[in-house]
């Protein structure tokens, strides 16, 4: 009999965690700063779009000026992760050619 309580005990704590796991990511406690250094590509496909649906929210609220830093922060990130990856494809660093 305890066994199977506990049985069930387990059943419905794992249930409780994957059903959290599978939920999207809340993003909106997070500042704009701290929004804008999370990388969408690592996240998977929900939490990628409630990333991008909070960034919208934002973005529809910014000033010319903090749109146009927002986008420039992009760009660089962008630019960080191709140099990261060509540099993969290239073997890496300290290698010799």
């Amino acid at each position: 009999m305890y066994v199977k309580k506990l049985m069930q005990a387990a059943t419905v704590a794992l249930c409780l965690i994957s059903q959290n796991a599978l939920a999207a990511q809340d993003f909106s406690a997070l500042d704009t700063a701290e929004l804008m250094q999370l990388k969408p590509n690592e996240m998977g496909e929900e939490d990628r779009n409630a990333f991008r649906d909070e960034m919208r929210k934002r973005t529809a609220n910014m000033n010319s000026t903090e749109k146009e830093e927002f986008r420039n922060q992009m760009r660089e990130q962008k630019k960080g992760q191709s140099d990261r990856q060509e540099m993969q494809r290239s073997g890496g660093m300290g290698r010799g050619q």
